[in-house]
């Protein structure tokens, strides 16, 4: 009232509070081995139809995954700190027009990516502060459409897990891919020094488990709502 009475046209601005997430939305998390993060990645690929932003940490993991999904037939970019400015134009506007179905890009390099219509942000990778899972998961499910944002987290993430349904005030669904593992294979404890081709290996894309339908099963139990 005061406003109204001693103002010419008053305008009302609310700011929602800190780790607010868009209601349309749907959030959930897959705990896996982070060697079969590359196969549940291509599943979803399966799975969803649109177009997908996937975060990694680091630009090296960044230019591996793209590199991958490129191999396996999927019109994929990057945006990380080694493409230059020319290339990270290009990727983005290929984005933007459909010509590239799949932008892999890590935090920094991403700032500024503004593209309606993202069906899905797949976090390959958490952030490694809890604010930047908000601001990644924010460039889908904007103007009213739905999006879906995705994280991949390894079993000894669930502190970091906490940490970001703290922030968002809510619990994260988790979900579960049938036929992938959801343990890590035992490393021999001891073994001979790795040959030339050995060592080749480590640089070759990653090794896709067997194709099966997606699905979704319970909820992440590992933290409580907070108010």
């Amino acid at each position: 009232k005061l406003a109204t009475a001693v103002m010419a046209m008053p305008v009302r601005i609310e700011v929602a509070p800190a780790g607010t997430t868009a209601k349309d939305i749907e959030q959930e998390i897959f705990i896996i081995p982070r060697e079969t993060k590359l196969s549940l990645l291509e599943r979803l690929l399966q799975d969803i139809s649109g177009t997908m932003l996937v975060f990694l940490r680091t630009k090296h993991g960044a230019r591996k995954v793209a590199h991958t999904l490129k191999l396996m037939g999927h019109k994929a970019a990057e945006i990380h700190s080694n493409r230059s400015q020319a290339q990270r134009r290009d990727a983005l506007s290929g984005f933007k027009s459909g010509k590239y179905r799949v932008l892999v890009a890590t935090d920094i390099a991403a700032r500024g990516i503004d593209v309606d219509g993202i069906e899905a942000v797949v976090n390959f990778d958490l952030p490694t502060n809890s604010e930047d899972y908000v601001h990644r998961i924010g460039r889908t499910g904007r103007a009213g459409r739905k999006g879906r944002a995705i994280s991949f987290a390894t079993p000894d993430q669930k502190g970091e897990i906490r940490a970001i349904e703290r922030l968002i005030r809510k619990q994260l669904t988790e979900s579960q891919m049938p036929g992938l593992a959801t343990q890590a294979a035992p490393r021999p404890e001891s073994g001979p020094a790795q040959s030339p081709r050995q060592d080749k290996e480590k640089n070759r894309p990653y090794k896709l488990g067997p194709k099966r339908p997606f699905r979704r099963r319970r909820r992440h139990r590992g933290s409580g709502r907070v108010g």
